[in-house]
């Protein structure tokens, strides 16, 4: 039920963004794979997990800046050099 996508009542930002919200995750895709990730960030940290679930892949980042813009695109890079299909 966590990686359930729940679309919004209102509005079309989910087609726009081509992701949505589960129970504390966005639920999206690369591709056709199947993708379910986090993001947080406080005071000089950040931190992101992205769990490829087809490929059994999980990343989990850990960085000493609070001004990562886009974490889970790191993290889809890390995924790409262990499953190069991701690309």
């Amino acid at each position: 039920m966590m990686w359930t996508p729940h679309f919004p009542n209102q509005g079309d930002d989910w087609e726009n963004l081509r992701y949505v919200a589960g129970l504390g995750w966005w639920v999206f895709n690369y591709g056709d794979r199947r993708v379910v990730g986090h993001n947080g960030s406080i005071l000089g940290f950040a931190s992101n997990i992205t769990r490829f679930i087809d490929d059994k892949i999980t990343v989990i980042l850990l960085c000493n800046l609070d001004k990562i813009s886009q974490p889970d695109a790191i993290a889809k890079k890390i995924g790409e050099y262990y499953y190069p299909v991701l690309t």
